[in-house]
């Protein structure tokens, strides 16, 4: 398994969070001041369909899906619970949905 650039972490798991559009800024300000930060992050848009999806908006229900980000964070897997808890504290009642997978490598390609 390889490192992040500059850092001794080795990332052994990918945890993925769907996050309402319109909280995309409270989870970026929410990761980048984490008690444990994560090393980095991507976010990428990503559309809600489904029986259980809210449609929130006038133009989702029009389109008949929902906005969303998702969030995928390589880190360590005993620092996955305490991220958690972290966004959880700070998003209190908001529909954010999230898994964690095990992360078998990851590096740069240089």
């Amino acid at each position: 398994m390889t490192t992040h650039p500059g850092s001794t972490i080795r990332p052994d798991a990918l945890l993925t969070l769907l996050v309402p559009a319109a909280l995309e800024e409270n989870v970026i300000d929410l990761l980048l001041v984490a008690p444990a930060p994560a090393p980095g992050f991507t976010t990428s848009p990503a559309d809600g369909h489904g029986a259980g999806v809210r449609l929130e908006s006038t133009s989702e229900r029009v389109r008949g899906r929902s906005r969303w980000v998702r969030f995928e964070i390589a880190l360590d897997a005993h620092a996955v619970a305490p991220l958690r808890e972290h966004l959880r504290a700070g998003l209190s009642g908001a529909n954010v949905f999230f898994w964690t997978t095990p992360l078998l490598d990851c590096g740069t390609l240089s």
